[in-house]
């Protein structure tokens, strides 16, 4: 999966499922549509929040840990998170992880 943005076009920077999956400490392979479909949805939203500040040069090997620990921590949420407003909100920790990432605008 390739994602395309306005400056930068990138490959996945964290595809595998099994990772995960060890992240969510789920073991079979019952829930691994799920897993891929919001792990897609966790990296689109976090390069998108970065934006600009996205390096089009990184990889699933050279992206920032905290880019990557931010997928991570968003993908967690939208598994756990069914809807029913019963997970507290992920954003504060995510924005505090890749505040150093992220160009400051004036509003």
């Amino acid at each position: 999966m390739t994602l395309e943005f306005s400056r930068v076009t990138l490959p996945a920077l964290w595809t595998v499922v099994d990772q995960a999956k060890v992240h969510l400490r789920i073991t079979g392979t019952a829930h691994d549509a799920d897993i891929t479909q919001k792990l897609a949805t966790a990296q689109e939203a976090i390069l998108g929040y970065l934006n600009v500040a996205v390096d089009p040069t990184w990889t699933a090997a050279t992206a920032p840990a905290a880019v990557t620990h931010a997928i991570h921590m968003l993908t967690a949420y939208l598994y756990e998170d069914r809807g029913d407003g019963g997970q507290p909100d992920v954003w504060p920790k995510i924005y505090a992880l890749l505040a150093a990432y992220r160009d400051p605008t004036v509003a």
